[in-house]
Protein backbone atom coordinates (compact mmCIF):
# COMPACT_ATOMS: atom_id res chain seq x y z
CA UNK A 1 0.00 0.00 0.00
CA UNK A 2 1.69 3.49 -1.12
CA UNK A 3 0.64 6.31 1.05
CA UNK A 4 1.56 9.52 0.42
CA UNK A 5 1.23 11.77 3.76
CA UNK A 6 0.57 15.91 3.31
CA UNK A 7 1.41 17.47 6.42
CA UNK A 8 3.10 20.47 7.50
CA UNK A 9 4.76 19.66 10.85
CA UNK A 10 7.79 17.82 10.89
CA UNK A 11 7.12 15.92 14.04
CA UNK A 12 3.68 15.51 13.35
CA UNK A 13 4.31 13.98 9.99
CA UNK A 14 7.20 11.57 11.76
CA UNK A 15 4.05 10.69 14.43
CA UNK A 16 2.20 9.58 11.23
CA UNK A 17 5.05 7.64 9.88
CA UNK A 18 5.54 5.82 12.40
CA UNK A 19 2.19 4.46 13.49
CA UNK A 20 1.49 3.61 9.88
CA UNK A 21 4.54 1.67 9.75
CA UNK A 22 3.02 -0.49 12.56
CA UNK A 23 0.32 -1.85 11.15
CA UNK A 24 -0.26 -5.16 10.43
CA UNK A 25 0.04 -4.97 6.21
CA UNK A 26 2.96 -3.94 4.46
CA UNK A 27 2.77 -0.01 3.97
CA UNK A 28 5.23 2.16 1.97
CA UNK A 29 5.25 5.80 2.01
CA UNK A 30 5.96 7.35 -0.74
CA UNK A 31 6.06 10.66 -0.38
CA UNK A 32 5.95 13.38 2.54
CA UNK A 33 5.11 17.42 1.59
CA UNK A 34 4.19 20.05 3.53
CA UNK A 35 3.16 22.68 1.09
CA UNK A 36 0.68 23.31 -1.65
CA UNK A 37 3.04 23.94 -4.25
CA UNK A 38 5.31 20.84 -3.00
CA UNK A 39 1.94 18.51 -2.93
CA UNK A 40 1.21 19.73 -6.67
CA UNK A 41 4.89 19.05 -7.75
CA UNK A 42 4.86 15.42 -6.39
CA UNK A 43 1.88 14.30 -8.01
CA UNK A 44 3.10 15.61 -11.48
CA UNK A 45 6.01 13.62 -10.79
CA UNK A 46 4.64 10.50 -9.22
CA UNK A 47 2.06 7.64 -9.75
CA UNK A 48 -0.90 8.22 -8.02
CA UNK A 49 -0.79 6.50 -4.12
CA UNK A 50 -3.19 4.45 -3.01
CA UNK A 51 -4.15 6.55 0.23
CA UNK A 52 -3.57 10.40 1.10
CA UNK A 53 -2.73 11.37 4.70
CA UNK A 54 -4.25 14.45 4.37
CA UNK A 55 -3.61 17.56 6.38
CA UNK A 56 -6.14 20.49 6.20
CA UNK A 57 -4.09 23.48 6.65
CA UNK A 58 -0.85 23.64 5.01
CA UNK A 59 2.22 25.96 5.35
CA UNK A 60 0.82 27.83 2.40
CA UNK A 61 -3.10 27.53 2.70
CA UNK A 62 -5.96 25.46 2.74
CA UNK A 63 -5.56 22.02 1.15
CA UNK A 64 -8.79 22.33 -0.69
CA UNK A 65 -7.15 24.43 -3.53
CA UNK A 66 -4.98 21.44 -4.38
CA UNK A 67 -8.60 19.47 -5.03
CA UNK A 68 -9.28 22.70 -7.33
CA UNK A 69 -5.73 22.57 -9.38
CA UNK A 70 -5.86 18.71 -10.14
CA UNK A 71 -7.92 15.32 -10.47
CA UNK A 72 -6.83 13.35 -7.50
CA UNK A 73 -8.17 9.98 -7.49
CA UNK A 74 -6.96 8.45 -4.28
CA UNK A 75 -8.91 7.81 -1.78
CA UNK A 76 -8.39 11.02 1.39
CA UNK A 77 -7.81 10.48 4.97
CA UNK A 78 -8.68 13.88 6.33
CA UNK A 79 -6.63 15.42 9.11
CA UNK A 80 -6.51 18.59 11.32
CA UNK A 81 -6.79 19.46 14.62
CA UNK A 82 -9.88 20.85 14.30
CA UNK A 83 -13.48 19.51 13.61
CA UNK A 84 -15.30 22.02 11.42
CA UNK A 85 -13.91 20.70 8.10
CA UNK A 86 -15.55 17.83 8.00
CA UNK A 87 -18.31 18.57 5.84
CA UNK A 88 -16.63 19.82 2.65
CA UNK A 89 -14.36 16.85 3.00
CA UNK A 90 -17.50 14.99 2.22
CA UNK A 91 -17.18 17.47 -1.14
CA UNK A 92 -14.23 15.36 -2.43
CA UNK A 93 -13.14 11.67 -1.91
CA UNK A 94 -13.12 11.50 1.76
CA UNK A 95 -12.41 8.31 2.99
CA UNK A 96 -12.17 9.01 6.63
CA UNK A 97 -11.39 11.88 8.92
CA UNK A 98 -9.38 11.86 11.41
CA UNK A 99 -8.88 14.65 14.36
CA UNK A 100 -5.11 15.31 15.61
CA UNK A 101 -3.62 14.31 17.65
CA UNK A 102 -2.98 11.50 15.89
CA UNK A 103 -3.78 7.80 17.69
CA UNK A 104 -3.17 4.32 16.67
CA UNK A 105 -6.47 3.14 16.76
CA UNK A 106 -8.16 5.91 14.39
CA UNK A 107 -4.85 5.91 12.12
CA UNK A 108 -5.56 2.06 11.74
CA UNK A 109 -9.42 2.42 11.22
CA UNK A 110 -8.61 4.11 8.07
CA UNK A 111 -6.07 1.44 6.61
CA UNK A 112 -8.50 -1.10 7.61
CA UNK A 113 -11.61 1.13 5.64
CA UNK A 114 -9.06 1.20 2.65
CA UNK A 115 -8.75 -2.47 2.82
CA UNK A 116 -12.49 -3.32 2.91
CA UNK A 117 -12.86 -1.06 0.09
CA UNK A 118 -10.37 -2.79 -1.89
CA UNK A 119 -12.00 -6.06 -1.32
CA UNK A 120 -15.46 -5.00 -1.89
CA UNK A 121 -13.89 -3.65 -5.68
CA UNK A 122 -13.94 -7.54 -6.53
CA UNK A 123 -17.57 -7.32 -6.26
CA UNK A 124 -18.38 -4.72 -8.98
CA UNK A 125 -21.75 -3.68 -7.19
CA UNK A 126 -21.29 0.33 -6.61
CA UNK A 127 -24.35 0.18 -3.74
CA UNK A 128 -21.52 -2.10 -1.85
CA UNK A 129 -18.45 0.63 -2.35
CA UNK A 130 -21.13 3.11 -1.55
CA UNK A 131 -22.15 1.83 2.12
CA UNK A 132 -18.82 1.02 2.70
CA UNK A 133 -18.09 4.42 2.29
CA UNK A 134 -20.84 6.16 4.16
CA UNK A 135 -19.95 7.90 7.28
CA UNK A 136 -21.31 6.36 10.70
CA UNK A 137 -22.22 8.29 12.98
CA UNK A 138 -23.90 8.54 16.26
CA UNK A 139 -27.61 7.34 16.65
CA UNK A 140 -27.98 6.93 20.16
CA UNK A 141 -26.07 7.96 23.25
CA UNK A 142 -25.31 6.45 26.56
CA UNK A 143 -25.94 8.93 29.59
CA UNK A 144 -25.21 8.07 32.93
CA UNK A 145 -28.14 8.71 35.49
CA UNK A 146 -26.30 8.09 39.22
CA UNK A 147 -25.84 4.57 39.50
CA UNK A 148 -27.91 3.57 36.14
CA UNK A 149 -27.18 4.05 32.54
CA UNK A 150 -29.78 5.16 29.95
CA UNK A 151 -28.97 5.27 25.84
CA UNK A 152 -31.11 8.52 24.69
CA UNK A 153 -31.23 9.48 20.90
CA UNK A 154 -28.74 12.14 19.45
CA UNK A 155 -31.84 14.21 18.25
CA UNK A 156 -32.78 14.88 22.05
CA UNK A 157 -29.47 16.54 22.21
CA UNK A 158 -28.93 20.28 22.24
CA UNK A 159 -25.44 20.21 23.62
CA UNK A 160 -22.55 19.13 25.08
CA UNK A 161 -20.55 20.61 27.93
CA UNK A 162 -16.48 19.99 28.83
CA UNK A 163 -17.34 21.03 33.11
CA UNK A 164 -14.32 20.25 35.91
CA UNK A 165 -12.84 17.19 33.43
CA UNK A 166 -16.62 16.05 32.66
CA UNK A 167 -18.75 15.75 29.49
CA UNK A 168 -22.32 17.21 29.98
CA UNK A 169 -25.14 16.33 27.36
CA UNK A 170 -27.65 18.79 27.78
CA UNK A 171 -31.49 17.69 25.97
CA UNK A 172 -33.73 20.12 24.65
CA UNK A 173 -36.15 19.28 27.52
CA UNK A 174 -33.67 20.70 30.17
CA UNK A 175 -32.06 17.74 31.70
CA UNK A 176 -28.55 17.07 32.24
CA UNK A 177 -26.50 13.94 31.26
CA UNK A 178 -22.98 12.74 32.10
CA UNK A 179 -21.12 11.67 29.62
CA UNK A 180 -18.17 8.79 28.98
CA UNK A 181 -16.68 11.02 26.06
CA UNK A 182 -14.96 14.03 25.73
CA UNK A 183 -15.94 17.28 23.74
CA UNK A 184 -13.14 16.04 21.45
CA UNK A 185 -14.05 12.32 20.56
CA UNK A 186 -17.48 13.23 20.38
CA UNK A 187 -16.57 15.98 17.53
CA UNK A 188 -15.26 13.02 15.45
CA UNK A 189 -18.59 10.80 16.11
CA UNK A 190 -21.03 13.21 15.48
CA UNK A 191 -22.57 14.46 12.02
CA UNK A 192 -21.20 17.42 11.54
CA UNK A 193 -24.23 18.51 9.73
CA UNK A 194 -26.16 18.62 12.97
CA UNK A 195 -23.43 19.62 15.50
CA UNK A 196 -20.34 22.08 15.43
CA UNK A 197 -17.39 22.16 18.13
CA UNK A 198 -17.63 26.00 18.86
CA UNK A 199 -15.04 25.98 21.09
CA UNK A 200 -12.61 23.73 23.40
CA UNK A 201 -15.51 23.33 25.71
CA UNK A 202 -18.84 23.03 23.57
CA UNK A 203 -20.59 20.95 20.84
CA UNK A 204 -23.68 22.37 19.75
CA UNK A 205 -26.34 21.21 17.48
CA UNK A 206 -27.92 23.42 14.84
CA UNK A 207 -31.47 22.95 15.66
CA UNK A 208 -30.42 24.58 19.37
CA UNK A 209 -29.34 28.01 18.09
CA UNK A 210 -31.86 30.47 19.06
CA UNK A 211 -29.72 33.30 18.47
CA UNK A 212 -26.35 34.71 17.26
CA UNK A 213 -24.80 38.03 17.72
CA UNK A 214 -21.59 39.98 17.15
CA UNK A 215 -19.34 39.42 20.51
CA UNK A 216 -15.74 41.23 21.48
CA UNK A 217 -12.51 39.82 19.54
CA UNK A 218 -14.45 39.19 16.58
CA UNK A 219 -16.12 36.17 18.28
CA UNK A 220 -19.79 35.43 18.06
CA UNK A 221 -22.10 34.73 21.16
CA UNK A 222 -24.95 31.35 20.90
CA UNK A 223 -28.36 31.81 22.72
CA UNK A 224 -29.73 28.30 23.29
CA UNK A 225 -33.28 27.54 23.43
CA UNK A 226 -31.88 25.32 26.26
CA UNK A 227 -30.63 27.54 28.98
CA UNK A 228 -27.38 27.09 30.27
CA UNK A 229 -25.34 28.87 32.86
CA UNK A 230 -22.36 30.23 31.19
CA UNK A 231 -21.72 32.29 27.89
CA UNK A 232 -21.31 30.29 24.65
CA UNK A 233 -19.10 32.36 22.82
CA UNK A 234 -17.86 30.68 19.21
CA UNK A 235 -13.65 30.99 19.45
CA UNK A 236 -12.66 33.68 16.67
CA UNK A 237 -10.20 31.13 14.77
CA UNK A 238 -13.56 29.22 14.30
CA UNK A 239 -16.20 31.74 13.51
CA UNK A 240 -15.49 31.39 9.32
CA UNK A 241 -15.84 27.76 9.65
CA UNK A 242 -19.14 28.46 12.15
CA UNK A 243 -20.68 30.55 9.08
CA UNK A 244 -19.94 28.53 6.75
CA UNK A 245 -21.87 25.47 8.85
CA UNK A 246 -24.97 27.53 9.11
CA UNK A 247 -24.86 27.91 5.68
CA UNK A 248 -24.77 24.68 4.58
Amino acid sequence: MRILIIEDEHHTANRLRELLSSYHHPVHIAGMTGSIRDTLKWYAQNPMPDLVFQDVELSDGNCFAIFEAIEISAPIVFTTAYSEYALRSFEVNNLDYIVKPYEKKDVFRALDKLKKVKDSLRNPGNEILREVLKPEYKGRLLVKLGDFYQSISITSIACFQSEDGLTIARTFSGDKHFVELSVNSLSQELDPRDFFQINRKFIISISAISSIRQWFGNRLKVTLKTPVEEDIIVSRERVRHFKAWLNH
